[in-house]
């Protein structure tokens, strides 16, 4: 309760200092449950960061470019927002992290054999496929596995479609974002997902160069969101089943 209120008390006195409202660039993706390109239902990461923009008066303008290209535009610019993206090492210099949203854990779905652990990906699997510019790909990459055993796509349903057709021998994604596009398109057949090798934290993150009473205003409306069960009522109803 204490928390609540300082929270509420330091948002008042930036609030007398507010920025006049305006409309700002989010990069983000494809990848349900956590982001989607329409406002209106923008997954659970989206919906947050919307409603914290908004609360603010402020307008979101979601843009979707490769993901690799939507990193590099924010890194370099100025006042641009992307999400959801995850807090790793090699990343971290590189951006201004706004505010945590959620956990993400990530798994090997396949279709035949359950992976529940790195050492066994590497010496079963030949090939894992990946979103292209994904913390996926890096996460590999850091664990020594061969570049020929990683294949990366384009984030989204093809990497579902790759592994039902059998090109790829499991893939390694975020575990919600992998049983929705696979019930979503064959929702006949299991899937097959192995025990959680990763736990990373997702941001709402930001170029460097982004006005700071910016920053710290949408840090505290979505520490709000927390405090009061938004984003929890959020997870629950994009995760719940169909």
């Amino acid at each position: 309760m204490r928390l609540m209120l300082a929270l509420l008390l330091l948002f008042k006195i930036l609030q007398s200092h507010s920025l006049q409202a305006a409309t700002y660039t989010v990069y983000s993706i494809d990848a349900p449950p956590l982001t989607m390109l329409d406002a209106k239902q923008a997954g659970i990461v989206g919906d947050v960061v919307i409603e914290a923009f908004t609360r603010l008066g402020h307008q979101v303008l979601l843009q979707e470019v490769p993901w690799k290209r939507a990193q590099r535009i924010t890194r370099e610019g100025e006042n641009i927002f992307i999400m959801p993206l995850a807090l790793l090492p090699s990343r971290e210099e590189h951006f201004t992290w706004v505010a945590y949203i959620m956990d993400l854990e990530r798994s090997f779905a396949t279709t035949k054999l359950r992976i529940n652990d790195y050492q066994q990906a590497k010496k079963t699997l030949n090939k894992v496929g990946v979103g292209l510019g994904s913390a996926q790909a890096q996460i590999l990459k850091n664990k020594n596995f061969l570049d020929s055993q990683i294949v990366e796509l384009k984030i989204g349903p093809s990497t579902a479609k790759m592994l039902q057709l059998g090109r790829i021998d499991a893939w390694f994604n975020g575990t919600p974002e992998s049983i929705w596009y696979w019930n979503q398109l064959f929702p006949e057949q299991p899937l097959i997902i192995g025990d959680p090798v990763v736990t990373n934290l997702l941001f709402l993150a930001a170029s460097k160069n982004t006005d700071v009473k910016l920053v710290q205003q949408i840090a505290i409306q979505i520490q709000l969101l927390h405090d009061e069960g938004f984003v929890e009522k959020t997870k629950q109803r994009y995760l719940a089943p169909q």
